[in-house]
């Protein structure tokens, strides 16, 4: 028997049946069983998968058969506190091996007696063929049912169903006995605890009849919850009601996380964070969100974190069958072999039909829709782990409208515009490339709630950002394994465009590059942000899904509430920064407060999310989230995981065995290196003649490169820079001091040391966010002590294709072999074999 397990270790509940005769257990039991599976058929309507049923279904009731008192007496102690209540015959023998002769007459009325002393309140059925017992049942205050009634399964029915709690939750007028409240599931109890008297919830609170209620249901954490809200807990009975109403809501909430739903209007609500229509391919996006869902349950970190809620957004996936039924009803294969405009697919896939058991589904949807909702594509071959199809195809965001009519419509829209871009130029090119057949690609749809809140007419988030697993541009005491993190105010779509964000490193969040001085921080930090605009007439039919988002330069969005998390001020006269928003000054986006001050610890919880995704994929990731900070006084942030991705492992950025290559023919061989993978095509290294350096000269230097530079523009070539110091320094003793746009065709940087100029190496943080924007390969050699490798005479003896004084540039026939290790920060640059 597993009764020990399910019951003591899992929480089961059991029913105790004492009878003796063969004939009537007989006819008892098939009618128990009877009922507890129609307990079971009604709670499992509740349940959201699969599996949910299948734990749900080990829940039910287990039936528990005593044939004598002693034997009654000990199941009765082993499992009372996990019992819905005693259905007992009147007499029967006290041991198991007593002749039936030797029956004790009362010997039910005995174990009422026992039990109601232990437990008032517990449910207590007497049976008996005799009808003068029922008034002893009477005054026990216990039921009772004539073992010869006609109507004795019927009255059995009522009984359980009243008192041990089976079907619907019946709150009664305890006066009148009116009804006053039926709940038929969680979602019902959770209406009415808030509205019946004060008088029928301490009665039924008292009596533990909620939490019976919800075991025989089996939800146990639930249940075990509510039957601990003594009512001496609490000042008064509003705030009984408000802990009641909270662990209801709190464990709804539980339920829908970590499971994908099969969206079911009847029982759909905002509790269910993750549903499904359809029943074909979730696409690669919904899956690794699915898989995000699935991950955060796991590892129990939806409040791990103190005031941060970790949560994917409420999401409901379109499946793919139902865009292979949208292509075929309305005729649309021909735009698979078609030659004709990104315009024209996206005005008749808008024009054409959603299926229409998928536009009632979406009906059932809007109704708990209640904020904007970003429209995201899910094809079969986004985010996959060999080839993923990141930003290949549209994703639109539309604002919360309460016509619900015009809600549809745009919900409508979106989705087909969605369809379509799996047929625009961009995608159709990327998938040839890819070596992928068009025809075989398959669109699903996210809809998730947008992170964020409204503020002035537009809607953004309080922070949007991309992490990685890996850093390729590690500096000072960052490591590749570290990872590294780039985010801005507002929408995303900054961050996914390149824009200027703020980048640093998860293990080091004091240390930010572009706030090291204010130079910097003027020059190198967000300067415009994305919003959504909320009038529903700005969502046009547009081939751009970011027809209805609007850019706003900084300085233009004092009036924006976010902007007190994530502003520092500058202050001209004193020539500093002030980490707080100030109302005059120019506003730099630093996150001071969260990154120095720790607001809300958010480098720490990126750190932990990078480290256990990429453990239980296997493979470095990239994840995008959002931040709502913008919350009223006493709730938690939301921290939203939008997506994650694996970074595939490519020979761009998979890591080398040093042990087995050679570099006694390299020209440049470093030990201090930051980039990743093959950097082709360039047969050109200009280098600064060591012959002719002069640290009083840099200034001249830096023209020469540029004039050098130039030409190389003009002739669209690029090329290796070698010099001693470093590269961009405001002091020319230091380094050579030129700006970014005099070397921009440089495609590997090196700073190299000489033998009477030693000079601590900058890692190119003069111009970081430019290395990191254009893959620019950044390595740092001492060959005078030891560090690296530079083969200045190789470079002596082959013929100058451009000379100066103070600089020369060599030609190599074929493209040299430079490869850049970011994992292990190696690089190496030689002549092709």
């Amino acid at each position: 028997m597993n009764a020990d397990d399910d019951i003591v270790g899992a929480g089961v509940q059991s029913i105790l049946l004492v009878e003796d005769s063969v004939r009537y257990y007989s006819t008892y039991l098939p009618a128990l069983y009877k009922l507890v599976l129609q307990q079971s058929a009604e709670f499992l309507k509740e349940a959201l998968n699969e599996q949910q049923q299948k734990l749900r279904k080990r829940a039910r009731p287990k039936i528990l058969l005593a044939t004598n008192y002693n034997e009654a007496v000990e199941i009765y102690e082993k499992y009372k506190k996990n019992l819905l209540g005693v259905i007992s015959d009147v007499a029967f023998v006290i041991n198991k091996s007593d002749p039936s002769y030797t029956e004790k007459m009362d010997a039910g009325i005995d174990l009422c007696r026992l039990i109601k002393k232990d437990d008032p309140y517990m449910p207590f059925l007497l049976q008996s063929s005799q009808e003068s017992m029922r008034e002893t049942a009477q005054e026990l205050g216990v039921g009772f049912i004539l073992k010869y009634s006609k109507t004795l399964l019927l009255e059995l029915s009522d009984y359980i169903s009243e008192e041990f709690l089976f079907g619907d939750f019946i709150f009664r007028n305890l006066e009148t006995g009116e009804i006053i409240g039926k709940a038929k599931d969680l979602r019902d109890l959770q209406l009415l605890v808030m509205e019946i008297p004060e008088d029928v919830l301490l009665y039924h609170g008292s009596r533990n009849r909620l939490s019976k209620w919800m075991y025989s249901r089996g939800l146990f954490t639930l249940a075990a919850k509510i039957k601990k809200a003594d009512r001496s807990h609490f000042k008064t009975i509003d705030e009984l009601r408000r802990y009641i109403l909270n662990a209801i809501i709190d464990y709804r909430i539980l339920l829908g996380h970590g499971v994908v739903a099969r969206f079911n209007p009847d029982t759909y609500s905002k509790y269910i964070w993750f549903a499904r229509l359809g029943e074909g391919s979730l696409g690669g996006k919904a899956r690794g969100l699915a898989f995000i869902n699935n991950m955060l349950e796991k590892y129990n970190l939806l409040q791990k974190f103190p005031g941060v809620k970790i949560l994917i957004p409420r999401t409901v996936v379109v499946a793919t069958d139902y865009f292979d039924e949208f292509i075929k009803v309305n005729g649309l294969q021909y735009v698979i072999s078609s030659d004709i405009s990104d315009e024209e697919i996206l005005s008749e896939f808008v024009s054409s039909r959603l299926p229409e058991a998928l536009v009632n589904e979406l009906k059932s949807y809007i109704i708990h829709a209640t904020g904007p909702l970003a429209v995201r594509s899910s094809s079969k071959l986004e985010d996959s782990h060999y080839q993923p199809f990141a930003g290949i195809y549209s994703t639109y965001m539309i604002p919360l409208t309460h016509n619900r009519d015009q809600m549809l419509r745009l919900l409508g829209k979106a989705i087909k515009s969605v369809y379509a871009s799996i047929y625009f130029s961009s995608s159709r090119s990327y998938i040839q490339a890819t070596s992928n057949l068009l025809s075989e690609e398959k669109m699903a749809v996210v809809i998730q709630d947008l992170c964020g809140t409204e503020d002035s007419g537009y809607f953004f988030p309080t922070i949007s950002g991309v992490a990685r697993s890996i850093n390729f541009y590690p500096i000072g005491a960052e490591k590749p394994e570290d990872g590294i993190v780039n985010m801005a105010f507002g929408l995303g779509k900054l961050v996914v465009e390149g824009g200027k964000t703020l980048r640093f490193s998860p293990k080091h969040p004091k240390h930010v590059l572009q706030l090291s001085t204010p130079q910097l921080a003027l020059r190198e930090t967000q300067n415009e942000m994305y919003a959504l605009n909320l009038k529903p007439e700005q969502f046009k039919t547009s081939i751009d899904d970011s027809v209805n988002l609007e850019k706003f330069e900084i300085n233009k969005v004092k009036h924006f509430q976010n902007l007190n998390f994530v502003a520092s001020t500058w202050d001209m006269q004193n020539q500093r920064i002030i980490d707080n928003n100030l109302e005059d000054g120019r506003k730099i986006i630093t996150f001071s407060h969260i990154l120095k001050y720790d607001t809300m610890p958010l480098a720490a919880l990126l750190s932990e999310l990078l480290q256990i995704c990429q453990n239980e994929m296997r493979s470095a990731v990239e994840i995008e989230f959002a931040v709502n900070m913008d919350v009223p006084n006493g709730e938690d942030k939301t921290f939203n995981f939008l997506q994650i991705r694996p970074i595939t492992e490519s020979m761009d950025n998979k890591s080398l065995d040093w042990d087995n290559i050679s570099t006694d023919e390299s020209i440049i061989f470093a030990q201090k290196a930051l980039g990743v993978g093959f950097i082709d095509g360039i047969t050109d290294i200009l280098y600064v003649r060591s012959d002719n350096f002069d640290s009083s000269n840099t200034m001249k230097i830096g023209e020469e490169i540029d004039a050098f530079n130039s030409q190389m523009k003009e002739n669209k070539k690029s090329y290796v820079l070698i010099g001693p110091g470093r590269w961009g320094s405001s002091d020319p003793w230091l380094g050579i001091p030129i700006k970014w746009p005099n070397i921009s065709e440089a495609k590997v940087i090196v700073e190299c040391g000489l033998k009477d100029f030693h000079v601590e190496p900058s890692q190119g943080t003069h111009f970081f966010q430019n290395l990191t924007s254009f893959g620019i390969g950044y390595l740092t050699i001492n060959p005078y002590s030891g560090d690296g490798k530079f083969d200045i005479e190789t470079l002596d003896k082959m013929e100058a294709a451009y000379e100066t004084h103070y600089l020369r540039a060599v030609r190599f026939e074929n493209p040299l072999y430079i490869f850049i290790d970011g994992r292990k920060n190696k690089g190496i640059v030689r002549m092709q074999t």
